[in-house]
């Protein structure tokens, strides 16, 4: 799915947001995808009617594939080896791994989703 080429900025209670996508864009147990200008990746569901926005990349092998996973009962299953993410928390079911989490809301028919800072995970730093 295409994200929306319109660079829209909203602030909200001391957080800035980018306008996504329109609403309709985003069905329920389908993931979206969408890289913000400092590569940083991340997957939007819906599940049940409301929206999870969460890094795109699976911590287990670092892979680019979260929006292409399966929801079920709130988690995410990577597609390429199972590992299980809360799409509420980021946290893994079974380990100590997690996913970044994002806020995320709808307005006026549109996604919007709180810009991310930069921060170098702490397996890169290793490499």
């Amino acid at each position: 799915m295409e994200a929306s080429s319109e660079l829209t900025l909203f602030e909200e209670n001391f957080h800035l947001y980018r306008k996504i996508c329109e609403s309709d864009s985003i069905r329920d147990t389908k993931g979206f995808y969408y890289q913000f200008e400092n590569d940083i990746e991340i997957a939007i569901f819906r599940d049940n009617g409301k929206l999870y926005a969460i890094s795109n990349i699976c911590p287990h092998q670092h892979s680019s594939v979260l929006h292409k996973g399966y929801i079920e009962d709130c988690t995410i299953t990577c597609p390429l080896h199972g590992w299980m993410y809360s799409l509420k928390t980021g946290k893994a079911l079974g380990g100590g791994a997690s996913l970044k989490t994002y806020l995320v809301f709808e307005r006026d028919g549109f996604v919007y989703v709180e810009l991310p800072t930069v921060v170098e995970p702490s397996w890169a730093k290793n490499l």
